[in-house]
């Protein structure tokens, strides 16, 4: 069911019953919850308090054991057992001996039987008589462990119940009496509480070894997963519930932990069992919910009709006055919001017409500032338009400020961005400077212009004001925007009709950034003007720079780069002839392009033309960069990868002549006659590509050619020097042992194995 889709009358009768039942079903499902946990927690408590008493109960009668035997010790009758042989006429040690053992069997202890070991004169005593032994290893290896360590007395477990051992004297390293009490199971069940009807109990020793409990109780079930056992032994409080997971049942198991004995008390019981009385709960809780929510929904349905009939008269009343609230596609929609689309469709009519009577207002006021800076407003028309648009008509100076971005290059922007940025920094405009003091911003294809007037005389005072609005624009597009811009301002003009003048006085103005770097503010007062002097071009630092670049030192061509920008801006500055010697120096190095047959068309590469990007520039920072990566580095480049080539080329050429002419007198300049290179420029190149001179490689290549005619073939080493147009074979064998260290002959026996008749040296 979609809540927005319903009616207004359905949507007051679900929030009324809505806002009965949601409270109604979380007391209902708190009260619950904690009922189902109050009882879990009470089975908890009941449960820990059956092991405490279970606890005191058993380790209270083992105490009390010890305790009977430690007293008995202490007497004169125990004392005397230390040093008394089996002698058959002591009758009457023996036969008290006797009767204290009898004693300490008592029922309400558990006692089932007590043995007493003489181990320096061999004999025993319990319920059976007293007897000898001869072997005292074999008859004490049940309790050789404890014997050997350094316990004085334990508690430990057999097959019939738990058997307290106890070795006297104290700290004697060989004691000489053992004491054997044994407590069957059947009187630790007796003491062992079971009042827990969900559940069981049980006790473990300190191995996790079932001691007692009940036969198939909850507890049995249990320790046969051995996870249990290990969460029990990882357990570091020494009382305390886990929950347990076992065939797909929860179990609570409340544990407790001898300090005495190391024994583990434990009761188990199902979750599922304890909760059921919560479930009966749980059920009565629902029914008696359910019946509220009965009376809730009358009640939201009564209240709701209720609620919604002054909307339906409304609606009604709203239909007789004639208003068409129905349309053909709305007939399930509900009275309210018929009435509120009829409202809306009143107020969106009236908010359109508003704004398109705004926005028209703006671009025609926008549209005739355009028109005022350009010169194509009639005079007649100047004074009605501004009255028109609200302006003041009395101003006694007229100022047009001309707003220009620097640059965008290192700006999170492109090119593409500067129309929005300017249309940002108009808005800024708005904002810095009063209305009294403007006309309405507006932007070109490169700037933002604006007109600024005042009724102030005194043009320091105006100026004075002009300055601060352009400090405060220049700020505000750097912080808001991260651009830095430049503003240059007109000389003040009285009439309205000399705003265009003043137009293109800040367009001139604006040309002389050159010279002022980024983030200034220019006025037109302070523009070189008058009769133009004759501008020195710096025609030597042209030529370095040229000879830099063809000899392609960067780092020279850099420098002379540098040098040539700054001598371009020194007084007197006039940005005409700044931009015709640039026109010159671009002239220039595209010319080594050419003259080298490199197509000018790679260093453009897709983008706009040199002169369209390089008139784009304002600074000379932008110019000297532009200069030196868009052309200094890539004519460079194109012009040491033709040269490289080219030597490659003569390189080749000359080794492939002497792998084919080695055996003629071959000389260089016969080479470069071939060619047609200079032989020093060809000896120049080849050694500065191969590293050694024309000679030396020639020289080496005959060698090689003489190692291979010794190895494969039978020439005799006169034949072979003659071959190679050595004057004898002298000089030929000479050679072959400064290079190799050996003789011609001596190669080829090594090479070979074998030497030929006809070898001749």
């Amino acid at each position: 069911m979609n809540f927005r889709k319903m009616t207004y009358l359905n949507k007051l009768l679900v929030y009324g019953f809505l806002l009965g039942v949601v409270p109604l079903a979380i007391l209902g499902f708190l009260s619950y919850f904690r009922a189902s946990t109050t009882i879990q927690q009470y089975v908890e408590v009941g449960n820990l308090q059956i092991l405490k008493h279970s606890q005191l109960a058993i380790e209270q009668n083992m105490k009390t054991v010890e305790t009977s035997l430690a007293a008995y010790l202490s007497t004169s009758s125990g004392t005397d057992l230390y040093n008394i042989p089996l002698d058959y006429n002591k009758y009457e040690p023996f036969n008290r001996l006797e009767t204290s053992m009898r004693q300490l069997q008592v029922y309400e202890l558990g006692v089932f039987d007590v043995t007493m070991y003489n181990m320096q004169y061999q004999w025993r005593v319990n319920n059976t008589g007293i007897v000898t032994f001869q072997n005292k290893a074999e008859e004490l290896r049940p309790y050789a462990e404890f014997l050997n360590s350094s316990l004085n007395s334990t508690w430990t477990r057999n097959e019939h119940g738990i058997r307290f051992l106890k070795k006297s004297q104290l700290y004697v390293p060989n004691p000489s009496i053992l004491i054997v009490v044994d407590i069957p199971f059947s009187h630790l069940n007796m003491l062992l509480l079971r009042t827990n009807p969900l559940g069981s109990t049980a006790i473990l020793d300190g191995s996790m070894n079932l001691l007692i409990g009940q036969d198939q109780g909850t507890v049995q079930k249990l320790l046969v997963d051995q996870a249990i056992k290990k969460q029990l032994t990882n357990h570091t409080e020494t009382e305390g519930q886990l929950l347990i997971k076992h065939n797909d049942e929860t179990y609570g198991i409340t544990f407790l932990r001898s300090s005495y004995t190391g024994w583990y008390y434990l009761a188990a019981a199902s979750i599922d069992e304890i909760t059921q009385e919560s479930k009966s709960i749980g059920r009565f809780t629902w029914w008696t919910c359910s019946a509220i929510l009965l009376l809730i929904l009358f009640a939201a349905w009564f209240g709701s009709n209720n609620m919604y009939r002054p909307i339906r008269s409304l609606h009604n009343v709203l239909l007789g006055q004639g208003e068409k609230l129905r349309g053909p596609d709305n007939s399930k929609e509900d009275h309210i919001q018929q009435i509120g689309q009829g409202v809306y469709r009143l107020l969106d009519r009236e908010k359109i017409m508003s704004s398109q009577i705004e926005g028209y207002t703006a671009q025609l006021e926008a549209f005739f500032v355009q028109k005022l800076i350009l010169g194509d407003v009639h005079k007649r028309e100047i004074n009605e338009k501004l009255s028109m648009f609200g302006y003041a008509v009395e101003w006694k100076q007229i100022t047009v400020m001309a707003v220009e971005i620097d640059t965008l290059e290192g700006t999170r922007y492109s090119r593409n961005d500067q129309d929005l940025l300017l249309f940002a920094i108009s808005n800024m405009v708005s904002e810095l400077i009063p209305l009294p003091y403007r006309l309405i911003p507006i932007v070109t294809s490169n700037c933002q212009l604006n007109v600024l007037g005042t009724n102030i005389e005194d043009y320091k005072m105006w100026s004075g004001e002009l300055q601060l609005w352009a400090e405060a624009v220049q700020k505000a597009a750097a912080t808001y925007l991260d651009v830095t811009v430049s503003i240059a301002f007109s000389l003040p003009v009285e009439q309205w009709t000399d705003i265009p003048r003043a137009y293109h006085e800040t367009e001139e103005a604006l040309n002389y950034r050159v010279r002022l770097g980024n983030e200034a503010i220019i006025y037109s007062e302070d523009v070189v003007s008058g009769p133009v002097e004759t501008m020195h071009y710096p025609l030597k630092l042209e030529q370095e720079l040229l000879i830099s670049i063809k000899s392609g030192y960067r780092i020279q061509a850099e420098e002379k780069l540098r040098e040539f920008m700054q001598e371009l801006v020194q007084p007197p500055f006039h940005f005409q002839e700044y931009q015709l010697s640039l026109f010159r120096i671009l002239t220039e190095i595209s010319g080594l392009l050419q003259a080298e047959g490199i197509p000018l068309g790679q260093l453009v590469n897709g983008e706009a033309p040199l002169i369209e990007q390089m008139s784009g520039l304002r600074t000379v920072e932008e110019m000297e960069e532009w200069f030196l990566h868009k052309l200094i580095i890539p004519v460079i480049t194109s012009l040491e990868e033709r040269r490289s080539s080219q030597f490659q080329k003569i390189s080749k050429a000359v080794i492939q002549m002497i792998h084919e002419d080695f055996d003629i007198d071959l000389t260089l300049e016969m080479c470069a006659s071939k060619i047609h290179y200079h032989p020093h420029y060809v000896s120049k190149i080849f050694r500065q590509e191969t590293g050694v001179n024309f000679s030396e490689y020639l020289l080496k290549h005959r060698l090689e050619m003489a190692k291979g005619w010794l190895t494969d073939t039978n020439m005799t080493v006169t034949e072979i020097a003659e071959k190679l147009k050595y004057t004898s074979p002298t000089n030929f064998i000479r050679y072959f042992r400064k290079i190799e260290g050996i003789t011609p002959g001596q190669f080829r026996e090594r090479n070979a194995g074998t030497v030929s008749p006809q070898q001749n040296e």
